[in-house]
């Protein structure tokens, strides 16, 4: 399925890959995928492809927990959903 099939407040169990910056490297952009997670986008999120780094905390620390003081620019990339859940509580 494709990242826009996600409502807002959806909890979803999925394959997830991210795009993302670290503040202190040369390097420009970092990839990483997680298979099977459960993400939950926010109700509050107006550009869902992009992650804002304040409202998902634990999510930045998944990617890379040494780091996560210097992610930014988090970006979902790819998003193959294997079941959806339901949704938050607002």
């Amino acid at each position: 399925m494709k990242i826009d099939n996600v409502e807002k407040g959806e909890l979803v169990y999925c394959n997830i890959e991210f795009e993302y910056q670290r503040n202190n490297s040369r390097i420009t952009k970092y990839n990483k995928k997680i298979n099977q997670f459960i993400f939950g986008r926010q109700y509050d999120c107006i550009d869902f492809p992009i992650i804002d780094v304040i409202k998902y905390p634990m999510l930045i620390n998944k990617i890379d927990r040494k780091n996560s003081y210097y992610i930014d620019k988090v970006k979902i990339v790819n998003l193959d959903i294997l079941a959806k859940t339901g949704f938050k509580n607002k």
